[in-house]
């Protein structure tokens, strides 16, 4: 279903906008919010969200910026990622040249309504950080989705590398859809503190086949980029998925990742 003017206007204008005049390369210190730099198990990392809150392949997906979409009640995902801190594809856990993470995420609540947490496992340590994000306004015809989250909810992850804690980052963001039902654009856009740079964020999906989704971004620190492959059509009426994930942060360091969806 098409979107009204207004809110197409909203979202096409000001989401591109904001990935058309980002400065590539901006964030050259990695030393920043190192663990959180390639992706970050929010909503829509990795894996998509449907509009009513269900884990898949069909819905938003982004690499590092959440989409207001928020698994529900019954939906869970469980993954893992390699970012690599080289211009090389880096496959391990930890070291100097590659940030490894694990992932488990569990959605609570109503479709529309969904509330989100998720465990992020980083490093050669297993260190922990805890997301949550919760949905306050389901789309309809009128509006996008709403949604609020805390990233690092108790603060126990490094802002900066060697100083304990201060990586607790809140966020708000919108997402919507715009396009031909069979193959939408998805669009999110939202402002976000502590690793988001205190600054706007937002990032845009579309699907390039049945099993193929492009995607870009801008997280608050770096420009980025990827396509997500699909084990199954988005069309496939299965409740489980096998995703795998490959994208550039910042343009030049390769991340590949992938992540099993059951609803």
């Amino acid at each position: 279903m098409s979107r009204p003017i207004t809110k197409v206007t909203l979202l096409v204008v000001t989401t591109l906008a904001l990935l058309g005049t980002i400065s590539v390369g901006v964030a050259d210190n990695w030393n920043e919010f190192y663990q959180f730099r390639h992706s970050s198990a929010l909503p829509g990392n990795l894996f998509a969200v449907s509009a009513e809150g269900q884990v898949g392949f069909d819905g938003a997906l982004l690499q590092n910026v959440p989409v207001a979409y928020t698994p529900c009640g019954g939906n869970w995902v469980l993954g893992g990622n390699c970012g690599s801190t080289s211009h090389s594809v880096e496959v391990d856990w930890g070291g100097p040249d590659v940030n490894g993470t694990a992932f488990l995420g569990i959605g609570f609540g109503k479709p529309g309504h969904g509330v989100y947490i998720s465990d992020i496992e980083t490093g050669d340590d297993w260190a922990s950080a805890y997301n949550i994000q919760v949905q306050v306004m389901a789309e309809s015809f009128e509006r996008p989705a709403l949604a609020v989250g805390i990233q690092d909810v108790l603060n126990q992850r490094e802002r900066v590398v060697g100083q304990p804690h201060g990586a607790l980052s809140p966020y708000v963001v919108i997402t919507g859809r715009i396009g031909p039902p069979e193959q939408p654009m998805y669009m999110s856009l939202g402002w976000g503190g502590g690793r988001f740079g205190s600054s706007p964020i937002g990032g845009l999906s579309m699907p390039a086949s049945d099993q193929l989704t492009v995607v870009a971004e801008y997280d608050g620190f770096n420009t980025n980029a990827g396509v997500a492959y699909s084990l199954h059509s988005r069309r496939a009426q299965r409740d489980w998925g096998i995703i795998g994930y490959f994208g550039l942060s910042d343009l030049e360091r390769p991340i590949v990742g992938f992540t099993f969806t059951k609803h």
